[in-house]
């Protein structure tokens, strides 16, 4: 499917989608709109009728207390409790005609209770139980006016109530209040009418916004607040007392400060239609993904659509591209001989044939032309009758055998042309181009003859043996004798025609060889009669060829003549040639045997011997004398050692002896390896007779290095067994010393290490790299200076391998000097560049160079020289400081601060364990050692240590930094507990100075 025809379709299918939704969405606002029209008239009516009930009920009681003028007599009779009496009684009649009423009273204007309609009311004299301000309310208009008070519990019910009073001119002109206490909830179920409306509120307010009754009933001490309802109608707000959105109706009573108010939310307003909503939104969206759905049906449908005629087309180019890539010439053939598919390789075969071919066309003329170059066997020229008999013959039949004949054409090419019945009486016309072939045929046959030849000028003798030993096939040298002899072993075993070692070795190579593919190196020796011979064996395993059982290519050459010289450079390289004992490097041999190959054999040792003054010796008497000596030095040796202990010359006078099994104790192995050297020190001790007139006597120096199982160096545990020679040989000689680890070999390489170190200093070879320092926004604000050592061996040598070293000797004064040239320096070049001014760089100073009498004076010519400021200056002083000369301690830092310099102690914690001088020392700057910031995360009793450090150092003021920080976990935890400079791989390791600028200016 085109893009174009996708476009098009999922874009129908968008439209529709989009019609559909469009519909949907409008059909739902429109519902939204008629059910919120319906709420708000429901609403309307709701509240109207609660209007014209509220009306009539405070009409009816405002009827009731202005009649009650014409109850009471004069003024003066009401003094009498008859009077009263029959005063509360008309008017108990008259609350009880009206059920809203629960009580009337008649109050004075000074506020004293006249009469009342209830029984615990009646009697004068009494408080009125008026809310406050009440009274005055209703008598002060001129005209008498209803006047509705707020919502006030009853003394004499304990309900809640309104009292509705106006004021009355008696007959004497008096005038007093009548008031009417109306039960609330009565007031407000009559408003209320029984309505079944979802969620309704109905409330009774004030024109002020006071809340005086509601339903459902809200507590009034979570009275919403005072809000202006201003007028009467219909508007969407908020509730009055939930506050959510909803229809709101108001309505004015006949009191024009009373408003009656209805509110129903539009969650409930809108219920029916949130249904309705949901049932449309289903149904669009099934309608969608119907239209979906076809769409990717549709899609999908004309994508394998398109797919299978790509495929198709795929498959025709697929066979036009291997029919042109066939290097044979193909031709297709329908049951009339016509031509259907042909290649261009066809076409090159055959040039002539180019205007002979086309589709539907015969086959006959082709075949005509290929006639002329079929050779009969007997040499003639073939009409091809034998073609056309096999043609009669094959048409319409199956299975049949092909059709093959060679041509020869003119420019000596040689083609293979078969031909194939197919199952509908066609023919597959094959032509093969076989000129190469049957050159490599020619070129196999004069390759075998050659071989053949190059077999019969070998002097080896070639055996084909199956896996039992059987000899299928061989080769033998002629006019020698080897190892076959003039024997022939075809169908023989090879034990058959070899004595049993030689064949023992051949079976032995065959089975490796089964195994491995080939087997090289095996030998054996066979008597012959000029003497020994000693022969190689090779072994080469055959490929197999079908079910052909697996064969073996055994070649036995004579190697005699290599086997007696590799002896003889044998003795030469491993042998010393004057006293025919092994060399240094067959010692070295066999000493791997003895440490390495036999674990289990226990301890071993190995003398180093030394004659004494044999330099004498060959200057008084010549060179032959001494060889002489020597000579007979190594027979007294070996006489005194054991069966299969090693004695080895390694030059001049110098003799090696190994001994080996001394068994599993170290202490025995000791006493053994003594008496040994003591029995060869007695030997050599003796007169020697150099010749008839000669005698002499000389002593020898021993040196043992015994030797475990374990695999060690074979040139250490001679250079140990040398060391202790030497030792002896210094002690005055003509004695045997054991090596001790502590035999020079700690001094020289440390006297070595120093040496390299003072000429580093004299060559000034050490450098600084810079670490960097940065504060909690990961800017850099400082870095440590740490020293690297350029040694023109090693590279770049860390101070872990040569501090310890300096810091043993003097050479860390002058190591620390040129650290604190190199600080300085660079800060003066750093307060040139306005951006790498306030770096503060941090300088390591060791406890011997700060204990200096003049430390502080190289300091400040250091300064001087440089010009650095001596503010950017910080050096770390370890904790060890603090362990002796604290006072001298304190006076040098106060001395340097008063320069300017700043300080800070490096590895805290990690040292001296007392904090009692912390509080004297001029620090600024405590460093967390790596140890414990390493501990975050994985020991909480580390962080607890971490946070202490933190806290004293706040406690302090002292400014706190942490090394060695690695990961975001670590620094995380530091800056939650107040640390906020940093230092450690999170950010950078140390780096060379290009490298720390280049950072910086990134």
């Amino acid at each position: 499917m085109s893009p174009r025809h996708a476009i098009t379709a999922y874009g129908i299918a968008l439209l529709v989608v989009a019609l559909i939704a469009g519909t949907a969405l409008f059909a739902v606002r429109e519902l939204s709109h008629r059910a919120l029209d319906g709420a708000e008239r429901q609403a309307g009516r709701f509240i109207g009728g609660a209007q014209s009930a509220l009306n009539r009920a405070v009409l009816g009681v405002d009827v009731l207390l202005a009649g009650a003028g014409d109850l009471v007599p004069e003024p003066a009779l009401l003094q009498t409790p008859a009077a009263r009496d029959r005063v509360s009684q008309l008017m108990e009649i008259g609350v009880n005609q009206n059920p809203l009423v629960q009580n009337m009273t008649l109050v004075s204007a000074s506020g004293q209770r006249l009469v009342s309609s209830e029984e615990r009311g009646r009697g004068n004299g009494g408080g009125s139980g008026l809310p406050a301000g009440y009274l005055d309310a209703v008598l002060r208009p001129t005209v008498p006016t209803l006047v509705i008070g707020n919502p006030v519990t009853s003394a004499l019910t304990y309900q809640q109530v309104l009292h509705l009073g106006r004021a009355l001119r008696l007959s004497d002109g008096t005038r007093v209040a009548v008031v009417a206490e109306v039960d609330l909830a009565l007031l407000m179920n009559l408003l209320v009418q029984g309505a079944d409306i979802n969620g309704l509120e109905v409330t009774l307010e004030r024109d002020s916004g006071l809340l005086m009754a509601s339903v459902p009933t809200f507590v009034r001490s979570q009275s919403p607040p005072p809000a202006r309802i201003g007028g009467s109608g219909l508007s969407r707000g908020e509730a009055r007392l939930t506050g959510a959105p909803a229809i709101v109706v108001v309505r004015r009573s006949m009191q024009t400060d009373v408003l009656v108010t209805g509110s129903i939310p539009l969650a409930s307003a809108l219920a029916d239609w949130r249904r309705e909503r949901n049932i449309i939104f289903s149904f669009a969206l099934a309608l969608i993904w119907v239209v979906a759905a076809a769409a990717v049906l549709a899609h999908r449908r004309i994508q394998r659509q398109r797919r299978a005629r790509l495929e198709l087309l795929r498959s025709r180019a697929q066979l036009d591209q291997a029919l042109e890539s066939m290097q044979v010439g193909f031709v297709l053939l329908d049951s009339d001989h016509r031509m259907l598919v042909w290649n261009r390789s066809f076409l090159e075969i055959f040039p002539a044939a180019e205007d002979l071919t086309a589709l539907h066309r015969p086959f006959a003329p082709i075949l005509a032309l290929a006639a002329q170059y079929r050779r009969h066997p007997s040499g003639g020229v073939d009409t091809g009758s034998a073609l056309e008999t096999w043609l009669l013959q094959t048409r319409g039949a199956n299975a049949v055998a092909p059709f093959e004949d060679e041509l020869y054409l003119p420019d000596g090419r040689v083609i293979r042309s078969t031909k194939n019945r197919t199952p509908d009486g066609g023919l597959v016309c094959i032509y093969q181009d076989v000129t190469e072939k049957k050159m490599r045929t020619a070129e196999i046959l004069q390759s075998r003859a050659q071989l053949q030849a190059t077999l019969d000028a070998l002097p080896d003798t070639l055996l084909e043996l199956d896996g039992n030993g059987l000899c299928h096939q061989f080769h033998a040298p002629q006019g020698t004798g080897g190892p076959i002899d003039g024997q022939d072993p075809m169908g023989r075993a090879v034990h058959d025609f070899l004595p049993p070692g030689a064949a023992a070795a051949v079976m032995d190579a065959v089975r490796e060889a089964e195994v491995a593919g080939a087997s090289r190196g095996r030998h054996f020796e066979l008597a012959l009669a000029g003497g020994a011979g000693h022969f190689e064996i090779s072994v080469s395993r055959k490929a197999l060829q079908g079910a052909e059982p697996t064969g073996y290519i055994v070649i036995l050459r004579d190697v005699t003549q290599a086997e007696l010289a590799a002896r003889h450079i044998r003795q030469l390289a491993f042998y010393d040639v004057l006293t025919g004992l092994p060399n240094r490097r067959y010692l070295l041999d066999l000493m791997a045997s003895a440490v390495r190959i036999h674990p289990g054999s226990g301890h071993g040792a190995v003398l180093f011997l030394d004659l004494d003054d044999f330099k004498t010796l060959n200057d008084a008497l010549g060179h032959a004398m001494g060889d002489v000596l020597l000579k007979e030095a190594a027979a007294r040796i070996r006489r005194h050692v054991r069966p299969g202990d090693v004695v080895a010359r390694l030059g001049g006078d110098e003799f090696v002896v190994m001994l080996e099994g001394l068994g599993p104790d170290a202490e025995a192995a000791r006493t053994q390896a003594r008496e040994v050297g003591e029995q060869i020190l007695a030997a050599l001790n003796m007169p020697f007779s150099l010749d008839a007139q000669t005698r002499y006597q000389r002593t020898c120096s021993i040196g043992v290095a015994l030797f475990d199982g374990r695999e060690r160096s074979l040139e250490e545990l001679l250079k140990q067994a040398d060391i202790a020679m030497y030792v002896a040989k210094t002690s005055g000689g003509n004695g045997l010393r054991y090596f001790e680890p502590a035999m020079q070999a700690t001094v020289a390489a440390r006297s070595a290490l120093e040496n390299e170190i003072r000429e580093a200093l004299a060559a000034r070879a050490f450098d600084l790299h810079y670490q960097s320092q940065v504060d909690e926004s990961g800017h850099v604000v400082g870095a440590e200076a740490l020293v690297r050592w350029r040694h023109p061996q090693r590279g770049l040598v860390m101070p872990g391998d040569f501090i310890a070293v300096a810091e043993s000797t003097e050479l860390i004064v002058p190591l620390g000097l040129q650290v604190l040239e190199m600080a300085c320096a660079q800060l003066a070049l750093w307060a040139q560049n306005p951006e790498r001014a306030a770096l503060q760089l941090a300088v390591n100073v060791s406890a011997r160079q700060f204990r200096r009498d003049d430390f502080v004076e190289q300091v400040e010519r250091v300064l001087a020289a440089s010009g650095a400021n001596p503010a950017m200056l910080k050096l770390e002083l370890t904790e060890s400081l603090l362990q002796s000369q604290m006072e001298e301690t304190i006076r040098t830092m106060h001395r340097l601060k008063a320069i300017g310099i700043r300080f800070s102690m490096d590895d805290f914690g990690t040292g001296y364990s007392s904090l009692s001088y912390l509080t004297q020392l001029p620090l600024d700057q405590i460093k967390i050692d790596k140890y414990f910031v390493g501990g975050i995360g994985c020991d909480p009793k580390i962080e607890l240590i971490v946070q202490t450090i933190i806290g004293m150092a706040r406690n302090l003021d002292v400014e706190l930094i942490a090394e060695g920080v690695e990961t975001q976990a670590q620094c995380d935890f530091l800056r939650a507990n107040g640390c906020f400079r940093y230092q450690g791989y999170l950010f950078s390791r140390p780096v060379s100075i290009a490298e720390f600028e280049s950072a910086l200016s990134a």
